[in-house]
């Protein structure tokens, strides 16, 4: 009895290994947008997610955005042709449902289905950022026409976890871990409404940056005071980047001390600060979010990065 017991046991354990093993990942393709700024352009700027919206026989585009902690939403004026267009989207509106995004209300619409390449998503509520985007007229759009309709925000993802892999130009959302993901180094994290407050060790203290797949430029952001603890005070590049309507000037300083994540040195890196960037008299986004600063995609570019939300940790391979 104790024999087939084992062996039934030895059984179920090889099965699920080689369940394992034959995971086939859905993997959604993701395109890199540039952006020009300051006479520059920035190849890896943003990441656009090929889209299909319920029926609609039209090529979307939706950002990649892990730093939104606001629903996941269509842009009003960009959306507007098509809801006057396909009623069926339209009765999906539900104005008693709301969600709120630059302190202003906005209506969801409810049971959507989004088509991230060809990994389908069903029965979604999504919110609709009114009076946002530029305005489109079908006229001037054809089937082939590629138009960005909105964003995908950390509450997409929420439960799930996250594989971006950056040198193939994809990314997963599953439930369960690859087994050849397994191996990762991996770091817990702080979750707070929705967004992922990493641990890196500076200055020998462990101190959390915000990860943001929308600050695809920058490797680290961060306050004056904090950059000058981290780096030479000689200023080596600035930016002017657009920010709510208005340019604001961004300093970078050349990192001298050693940065790390998981016990592995990050490479030397440009750590940018703005003197009133994210804050006001009466405000500090760093002291109120608790965290040194931020960082994105581009420390990771070389790397498959790995965010658990089920079991709170970051990984990196």
């Amino acid at each position: 009895m104790k024999k087939v017991l084992f062996f039934l046991f030895l059984s179920v354990l090889i099965t699920s290994c080689s369940q394992n093993k034959s995971q086939d990942i859905e993997w959604i393709p993701f395109n890199w947008v540039s952006y020009t700024i300051s006479d520059r352009t920035f190849e890896k700027a943003a990441m656009n997610i090929p889209v299909t919206i319920d029926d609609l026989p039209y090529k979307f585009t939706m950002q990649f955005d892990m730093g939104a902690a606001a629903e996941t939403n269509f842009y009003g004026n960009k959306l507007a042709p098509f809801l006057e267009k396909y009623p069926t989207l339209n009765n999906k509106l539900d104005t008693t449902k709301k969600f709120w995004i630059q302190s202003l209300e906005n209506p969801m619409f409810r049971n959507v289905s989004l088509q991230l390449g060809e990994v389908a998503f069903k029965n979604l509520d999504v919110g609709l950022f009114t009076n946002y985007g530029d305005e489109l007229s079908l006229d001037t759009i054809n089937s082939e026409t590629e138009i960005h309709i909105g964003t995908i925000s950390s509450t997409f993802v929420k439960g799930k976890i996250v594989i971006i892999d950056y040198r193939l130009n994809r990314l997963a959302i599953t439930d369960t871990l690859p087994l050849e993901y397994q191996n990762a180094s991996f770091e817990s994290f702080i979750a707070d409404n929705g967004l992922v407050k990493i641990p890196f060790l500076i200055n020998e203290k462990i101190e959390h940056l915000l990860f943001d797949t929308g600050a695809s430029i920058f490797s680290l952001t961060t306050t004056k005071q904090n950059a000058l603890t981290v780096s030479e005070p000689e200023i080596v590049d600035s930016l002017s980047v657009p920010s709510w309507g208005e340019y604001i000037t961004l300093y970078g300083l050349k990192t001298v001390s050693p940065i790390k994540f998981g016990g592995k040195t990050m490479e030397s890196a440009i750590v940018y600060y703005e003197d009133n960037l994210f804050s006001s008299d009466d405000y500090d986004f760093y002291k109120a979010e608790k965290i040194w600063g931020l960082t994105g995609n581009a420390y990771f570019l070389n790397n498959v990065v790995i965010i658990d939300y089920k079991n709170k940790r970051f990984g990196v391979k």
